[in-house]
């Protein structure tokens, strides 16, 4: 590709550049807790399916609102005709995606294999748009929110990462 683009006179930061403006931009952060605890990870998810009574979860986030829920552990997402989640249903793994209407993508799940709540947020813009660093506060925001709202990391007593 280097090659390529050199015989094109575009070095690949400029062609990233070209892809970022065709494509838009596209900024994502990931990180975990760790739980020991197997009760505390089913309350979690739990409250998420409860959130203001049976089979409610969460309509909004620090103030953003939530447009669509996907839960692979019970098969529900709100996007579909028929709630039926398309994706395949993994009854023993927590995991629950929330789409929001500011076009943020925030999934929580277990770990398979270690003792872990992991968090996945991604944010991306329309094409042509260039105004990264409010993407990345915007997504740092809701990431923020997600995490205090509905992990309650102080509350359940989940252990931050070590840098």
């Amino acid at each position: 590709m280097a090659a390529y683009l050199h015989s094109q006179n575009l070095t690949l930061t400029q062609q990233l550049a070209n892809i970022f403006h065709i494509y838009g931009w596209h900024v994502s952060t990931t990180s975990y807790f760790v739980c020991r605890d197997p009760a505390t990870v089913k309350r979690i998810f739990t409250r998420l399916r409860c959130f203001q009574g049976d089979d409610t979860y969460p309509r909004s986030c620090g103030g953003h609102c939530v447009a669509h829920v996907r839960d692979v552990t019970t098969g529900y997402d709100s996007s579909q005709p028929d709630k039926k989640c398309v994706l395949p249903v993994t009854k023993n793994s927590q995991m629950i995606t929330f789409t929001f209407v500011n076009g943020v993508v925030a999934t929580l799940r277990t770990s398979g294999t270690e003792p872990k709540i992991k968090y996945y947020t991604e944010l991306c813009t329309l094409p042509g748009e260039s105004d990264i660093s409010s993407l990345e506060m915007e997504l740092h925001k809701v990431t923020a929110a997600l995490v205090e709202e509905f992990l309650e990391p102080d509350k359940n007593n989940l252990i931050r990462p070590s840098l």
